[in-house]
């Protein structure tokens, strides 16, 4: 599924960490004096509970639903896959042409 930035203006926009070997590390880790990025979600992955509590513990496990997508495919902006599970906190992934959770990020408030 491909979405679009509805509001231009106002894009999501995540904070990211780089190579996390977990949730733990990237809520931890993810740096706050960093700048977020703007990011365009091309893919939602919806995931069971128990999928995605194993997703997040093995973030830098190859997974064939990751690969090849992510990077900068317009030179600006990150392309993410929009990771979700019911009653987990959605998270964004960019494998920038890999297969598994190169960069990993939370969304931040406006």
């Amino acid at each position: 599924m491909t979405t679009e930035i509805s509001n231009p203006a106002n894009p999501l926009r995540v904070r990211f960490t780089r190579k996390p070997v977990n949730l733990h590390e990237v809520l931890a880790v993810t740096p706050y004096d960093e700048r977020p990025e703007p990011v365009v979600i091309s893919e939602t992955r919806e995931l069971t509970t128990a999928e995605y509590d194993v997703f997040t513990n093995t973030l830098l496990q190859d997974r064939d639903w990751l690969a090849g997508k992510g990077g900068y495919l317009d030179h600006a902006t990150r392309h993410v896959v929009e990771v979700k599970a019911e009653n987990r906190k959605t998270l964004y992934v960019d494998p920038s042409g890999s297969a598994y959770g190169r960069y990993v990020g939370i969304a931040v408030e406006a």
